[in-house]
């Protein structure tokens, strides 16, 4: 499964295979990745042939969907290398990523099935390798724990990207919280807490609660 994907050349072509994988991303994330090709194609507004001469499967969707986020992800990753210091590129990283866990919710889901469907297609190894680097710089300049692991930075934004099911007034003051916690833990110790965001005002008269409200 890991040879390209089929690619259009005619500008019309390209265009409705775009509009495809935009649609996609919305309708799975409504629906779920298994949800029929048919609705797809209607939410798209285009024929299901259209659709499969593109996609012959719910599979090559989802690996279209994951070269999109690994393409986001690559280019972050590209300019925390640029980042003047090592944690200044981390913190880009935490912040970025997360935004995109957030803002596109069905990123984690994408890149778990396809880690099953085509376990030897690997692009993920180039953000991996960068983050790596961006530990080690962090570790060897002080700002970082030096137990600090790629691990820990790699899973931060999955973790942070979590806030998405918090209920909506609550996520803009969670993320800010669970950020300064976060990145307080991978700084260097020993140092001065970074002060937290404050809690709403009515917070405790809610009942402390920051899930989504399901009645």
């Amino acid at each position: 499964m890991s040879d390209s994907p089929r690619v259009p050349q005619r500008r019309d072509a390209v265009a409705n295979r775009e509009r495809i994988i935009d649609t996609a991303e919305a309708y799975f994330a409504a629906n779920g990745l298994d949800a029929p090709l048919h609705g797809l194609a209607e939410a798209a507004k285009v024929g299901t042939g259209t659709l499969y001469r593109n996609f012959a499967s719910q599979e090559e969707l989802w690996r279209a969907l994951y070269d999109r986020h690994i393409a986001i992800f690559d280019e972050i990753a590209e300019r925390a290398m640029e980042a003047s210091t090592g944690w200044e590129g981390i913190e880009l990283v935490v912040d970025e990523a997360t935004q995109v866990m957030i803002d596109r919710r069905i990123v984690a889901e994408v890149m778990r099935r396809q880690a099953i469907n085509d376990p030897d297609y690997r692009p993920t190894d180039r953000w991996v390798g960068t983050l790596a680097i961006l530990v080690q710089r962090a570790v060897a300049e002080g700002s970082a724990r030096d137990d600090l692991a790629v691990a820990d930075l790699s899973a931060a934004p999955l973790m942070l990207g979590a806030v998405h099911t918090a209920a909506p007034e609550n996520r803009e003051w969670l993320a800010r919280r669970m950020r300064t916690l976060l990145l307080d833990g991978m700084r260097a110790h020993p140092h001065e807490p970074t002060p937290l965001a404050e809690l709403p005002p009515d917070f405790y008269e809610r009942g402390a609660s920051i899930v989504k409200r399901t009645t």
